[in-house]
């Protein structure tokens, strides 16, 4: 399907004979957005880099006013605000789905991310589906443990090496993908990254979100008599910020304190270098008692995603 609708270098699309978008400056659309895109979500990450040109930045203007601001692009569209007074949220998502509809391919799903708790009824008023899934940033401080490690098990640093191929990956990538395999195979999380086989948990190092602190701060975990990994923590950059990309235990395991002391090793080491550390937990994921009793504190709960369903080709 052709999108003729869409094009990255319109400046100005009608919503409607009241209400227009306009191609944004992406900094000056980012400090708006810091501000007006829910300060309880962004009081929770201070430093978010909404400036970003990862999807085309509109301002949104009713007649010559402008009210508010929106990523859109064909299928997709995320960090909707509004500037106050205005209050008008469902007239403007249902405009926003209406034009959203003209440029999107129909034979796949429009998707809106990062819904706001006071935005949920408005997209859902406008016909679109919630995820089933229910998500929350954490965070607290870096600091200094002392951990005191079961002398059965053998704690070491991931390797990270270039592939032949370009690219980079993990020395011991299967031995890693076989733990996460057995730590998460079937849980919520699994399901909801769509993660079954040994091949979709291997994983996939991307240098833009690694650097040397976060492997060394990683934490590989291996019981001393068998030789076998039980439990790693994996770390990444979330906007240039340290965080959490994955972190297990498998099953024969757990009970043991190991998710705790991976945390703590993290915290410790990224202390001096990082201000504090992140972590997203799904709603309904056990883990989240040990988060909170380590001192993490809760952002606001997400949706993380809404979506208009594809159309069924005839």
């Amino acid at each position: 399907m052709h999108l003729t609708e869409w094009s990255a270098d319109t400046l100005q699309y009608d919503l409607s004979d009241e209400y227009s978008i306009r191609l944004a400056d992406v900094t000056e659309w980012g400090l708006f957005c810091t501000i007006y895109y829910d300060m309880g979500y962004v009081g929770f990450f201070r430093e978010e880099e909404f400036s970003s040109s990862r999807c085309s930045a509109y301002w949104i203007y009713r007649g010559e006013s402008k009210i508010g601001g929106v990523r859109m692009e064909p299928n997709k569209m995320y960090h909707l605000f509004l500037i106050p007074p205005f209050q008008q949220g469902f007239e403007v998502v249902k405009l926003l789905k209406k034009k959203l509809v003209q440029w999107s391919d129909r034979s796949k799903r429009i998707l809106t991310f990062e819904i706001l708790p006071g935005q949920v009824d408005w997209f859902a008023r406008a016909g679109f589906w919630p995820a089933e899934f229910r998500c929350r940033w954490m965070q607290r401080p870096t600091d200094h443990f002392d951990i005191d490690w079961d002398s059965r098990m053998t704690v070491k640093s991931p390797v990270i090496i270039e592939k032949g191929s370009g690219g980079f990956k993990y020395v011991n990538e299967e031995e890693i993908a076989r733990c996460d395999l057995e730590s998460f195979g079937g849980s919520l999380e699994a399901t909801r990254r769509k993660q079954s086989s040994l091949e979709d948990f291997t994983p996939d190092e991307d240098p833009n979100y690694t650097n040397e602190v976060l492997t060394q701060a990683s934490t590989l975990v291996y019981d001393r008599e068998t030789g076998e990994l039980v439990a790693n923590c994996r770390l990444c950059l979330q906007d240039n910020q340290a965080a959490v990309y994955s972190i297990g235990v498998i099953p024969a395991y757990r009970g043991r304190g190991l998710a705790t002391q991976m945390l703590q090793r993290a915290l410790s080491m990224l202390k001096g270098h990082y201000p504090f550390l992140r972590l997203y937990v799904m709603e309904g994921n056990d883990a989240e008692s040990v988060y909170l009793n380590l001192g993490f504190v809760q952002g606001v709960q997400e949706i993380q995603t809404m979506y208009i369903p594809e159309e069924e080709a005839e």
